[in-house]
């Protein structure tokens, strides 16, 4: 984050003052005239000395053992932040947006104009601070923030073909997918390219595929009957009874309700006429 360590005697400064909470500082380099604020995170710094994360003195442009100015002040809760990644790796996170605001609750302030940085998956992301509102300094903690994100600094678009010379591209790769390609034609003896002949001397029936022919046609569903049904076109009135079945009579107007069937006539095996082989 951007917090910063004092010593005691800050401290004890601080609660003689009548200042607001919670406590937010400017940190100066007047060397440079460089600025920036921070809040901070313990009073336990050896008087003369305060400690600073390494982001922050690289922004001040501050080495080891220069001099500082801090100065107590008020800043207003932010309400819009506009974040720009200085190099397109912080893209490939799966989700920077859950990863930013993860991260930046260990900030207390954003200046614009600073370039933060956040430790991701043993990586260090720089991310600077493109606009902020309602001032150039706002304070984040137990605020609202609405974060935009502009495109990374090294971030090139890719280039993309003219219309017209799109348009003859692809009118081109039609055209060479339209011309057919003529088949090339067999060389040598065909095999099998004869005709047979039937021992009955009948004549050869085509079948209905055949390499010679191609697919055969979709069966219709009159085949399909016939060849389900092979009787429905040789009986013209359907199946007809030659013999009465058994008890056919029985129980319908043409008899007696009950009545047994009438015998069948008994024939004389034996009946014909004999005849001599000489007159």
């Amino acid at each position: 984050g951007n917090k910063m360590i004092l010593p005691q005697s800050a401290l004890d400064h601080l609660a003689r003052l009548n200042i607001s909470y919670p406590m937010l500082f400017e940190v100066n380099n007047e060397s440079t005239g460089r600025r920036t604020h921070a809040g901070v995170q313990e009073f336990i710094a050896e008087e003369g000395m305060c400690y600073l994360p390494y982001w922050m003195m690289c922004n001040l442009a501050l080495q080891e053992g220069q001099i500082v100015r801090i100065t107590n002040t008020t800043l207003p809760k932010g309400t819009f932040v506009k974040l720009q990644p200085v190099l397109s790796d912080f893209l490939d996170i799966s989700n920077p947006r859950a990863v930013l605001e993860n991260s930046l609750r260990n900030f207390a302030t954003l200046t614009v104009g600073d370039s933060i940085v956040i430790d991701y998956n043993d990586k260090r992301y720089e991310i600077e601070v493109v606009e902020c509102k309602p001032a150039e300094a706002i304070s984040i903690i137990e605020a609202d923030v609405n974060v935009d994100f502009a495109p990374p600094k090294d971030y090139k678009e890719p280039e993309r073909l003219p219309a017209h010379d799109a348009g003859v591209g692809f009118k081109a790769k039609v055209e060479e997918s339209e011309l057919a390609v003529p088949e090339p034609e067999p060389k040598g003896p065909q095999l099998f390219g004869g005709s047979g002949q039937r021992i009955d001397g009948k004549a050869i029936k085509t079948p209905l595929s055949s390499p010679s022919i191609g697919p055969s046609a979709a069966p219709s569903v009159e085949d399909e009957l016939d060849e389900s049904m092979p009787w429905r076109r040789r009986l013209r009135n359907g199946v007809k009874w030659v013999n009465p079945p058994y008890g056919f009579n029985m129980g319908h107007m043409s008899a007696q309700k009950g009545a047994a069937p009438p015998p069948k006539p008994v024939e004389d095996l034996w009946g014909g006429d004999g005849k001599k082989l000489q007159q």
